[in-house]
């Protein structure tokens, strides 16, 4: 009975502090992929490989990153460059019509990246805003809008979960140590 009752503690405490990737973490991912933040990206995909995530969505997410790298790369005429993120993205997913087209495409022709034309940059005056402006936050498109409201919805959320977790966590504690204690006075008699 001890051995029972010692494993399922064990189980339960595993249980409950295992790391799991957020689906916070996965749309934050999502949207460095859509604005082309690929080293983001990049740093999140190593932070899930690390925790315990389903080894699918992991490939999933990784082929998800290879999709827009060899977007951006082909957008810019970057055709060689891109054909190695489209073929790792073939060897997972060769049912998506897009990775099938873009490798079709670029698997029968010999491959080249365009030379970039850098444009000289005109160097921005720091110009101090005003009180008015100050107070507004400038926004270019909906997305930006969904996601900073997004943002701080799941903030207000985490924090209501931490507080209920919080006294989850202290009823489950007094209640383990009352079923600990019951053991031990059922075991000394």
């Amino acid at each position: 009975m001890k051995k029972i009752s010692l494993i399922f503690l064990l189980f339960t405490t595993s249980v409950i502090f295992a790391d799991s990737v957020s689906e916070e973490d996965t749309f934050l991912y999502r949207y460095h992929l859509r604005e082309k933040k690929f080293s983001e990206a990049e740093d999140l995909l190593s932070k899930f490989q690390n925790s315990k995530i389903d080894q699918t969505k992991l490939e999933l997410l990784e082929t998800e990153l290879w999709i827009a790298k060899g977007e951006d790369l082909y957008s810019r005429k970057q055709f060689k460059s891109a054909f190695h993120f489209y073929n790792d993205a073939y060897v997972r997913w060769r049912t998506n019509p897009l990775i099938k087209d873009r490798y079709t495409e670029l698997s029968g022709k010999v491959l080249h990246d365009e030379e970039i034309v850098k444009l000289p940059i005109k160097p921005k005056t720091n110009r101090q805003p005003d009180e008015k402006e100050k107070e507004f936050i400038y926004l270019t498109s909906n997305a930006d809008i969904y996601f900073l409201m997004n943002h701080f919805r799941l903030e207000e959320l985490e924090k209501k979960a931490n507080i209920i977790y919080g006294i989850g966590g202290a009823i489950f504690a007094i209640l383990l140590i009352q079923v600990i204690i019951n053991l031990i006075l059922l075991i000394r008699k």
